[in-house]
């Protein structure tokens, strides 16, 4: 399965090593049937916000963990430059996310993101075959692929 993990998730998995998020990610990278897809905008964006104060002050990430945690999935995942696509989803960070999506021709993007399990957004990822998963979703099917 290809799969595309939004940002929040790649940023969970970063600060919380027993996590969920984590769980995906290494169980992904584990398996020669599954592949982590990945654009430079959304790993642009992992950095981006595991630079914010906000995050910082709970989990206190140097530069250079964050650059080489980048470094990470960028060796583990399948890099794909994204096509630009008619206007989605209202959110144009969201909409880099769709476009990698699209590009990638992944299986399953996993989010928690109330915006992507609007009808629209829905109808469009099912027009391409890609199914909208929350973590719990994606991890109990990749837990079963086992």
């Amino acid at each position: 399965m290809r799969i595309l993990l939004d940002t929040n998730l790649l940023v969970r998995a970063a600060i919380t090593p027993k996590g969920s998020a984590r769980e995906i990610l290494r169980l992904i990278e584990a398996s020669a049937e599954h592949t982590l897809i990945i654009s430079a905008y959304l790993l642009s964006e992992v950095a981006d916000v595991l630079r914010r104060d906000r995050i910082r002050a709970r989990w206190p990430l140097t530069d250079l963990e964050i650059g080489a945690y980048c470094q990470y999935l960028a060796r583990v995942a399948a890099e794909v430059t994204p096509e630009a696509l008619r206007a989605v989803i209202q959110d144009e960070k969201d909409q880099a996310v769709i476009e990698t999506a699209v590009s990638g021709r992944v299986d399953a993007i996993c989010t928690s993101d109330g915006h992507f399990y609007q009808a629209p957004v829905l109808e469009f990822c099912e027009a391409h075959a890609i199914r909208v998963l929350k973590d719990v979703e994606l991890l109990n099917r990749l837990r079963v692929a086992i």
